[in-house]
């Protein structure tokens, strides 16, 4: 492959790869299953810690742990914690659990993406909660008094009157974290799959690692993937809006 390759073959070359397209459905794949994880985990915990007593939500701050610590951290605690030479594993066995820890369920790099997920979700949880509770101390709780004195159930009050409040928050978390555990790397770099694998890689393999002559080929995914998240921002704010004006017309 030439070094003055043109643009358009490079384009062509990627568009017409289907190991482009099985990492991107891997990468869409991993980035959505995280982001919802950490939405719908955050928004819960958030409404938890929200109506603990006073006194209580002091001792909440620790999940603010999460946001302090680098992603290549917690690549490093999900290695630690569940490959089956980890510490998990290790507990399993000694309970008797198991055998031997290769027993252990392999998690990490069995084809699932299950540890980028477990890593990019252990980072947007706490993200998730910091946003959907400053979203929930803004609300008048006697909101949540006038519900429930009417007589409507825990679960009721949650989806009836926090949700609502919270909906607009978690579309913006979701949105973050997605374009974040799609396009990044340091995670991916630990705990991707080697096939497919996370676009990310794809990219720094082609530019780092092979020939100079492929680094175009680099540049052109670069497009795509900028190209596909904004694509995905215009699909998923025009979805939301749709569904929230037929939510207000009920």
């Amino acid at each position: 492959m030439p070094l003055d390759m043109a643009w358009s073959e490079a384009y062509h070359a990627v568009l017409t790869d289907s190991g482009f397209w099985a990492s991107a459905m891997f990468t869409l794949y991993v980035a959505a299953a995280s982001a919802i994880l950490s939405v719908v985990a955050g928004s819960l915990l958030a409404y938890g810690i929200w109506r603990l007593p006073r006194a209580l939500q002091g001792a909440a701050i620790v999940y603010k742990l999460a946001l302090i610590l680098p992603h290549i951290s917690v690549a490093f605690i999900v290695l630690v914690f569940w490959t089956q030479s980890g510490l998990v594993a290790s507990l399993c066995h000694a309970l008797g659990l198991i055998d031997t820890p290769a027993d252990f369920p392999a998690l990490l790099f069995g084809g699932n993406g299950l540890g980028l997920i477990l890593a990019y979700a252990f980072k947007g949880v706490g993200f998730s909660i910091l946003l959907c509770l400053a979203m929930l101390r803004s609300m008048d709780p006697r909101l949540v008094l006038t519900a429930r004195m009417l007589g409507a159930s825990r679960t009721a009050v949650f989806l009836k009157v926090a949700l609502p409040h919270l909906l607009p928050v978690m579309h913006t978390v979701f949105i973050i974290l997605f374009l974040y555990a799609f396009g990044a790397f340091d995670i991916a770099f630990l705990l991707s799959e080697s096939s497919p694998g996370m676009l990310s890689i794809g990219v720094y393999n082609l530019y780092f690692q092979r020939d100079l002559a492929l680094r175009p080929l680099a540049m052109a995914m670069l497009v795509c993937m900028f190209f596909a998240s904004c694509l995905f921002i215009w699909l998923y704010t025009k979805l939301t809006t749709r569904l929230d004006s037929k939510v207000r017309k009920l």
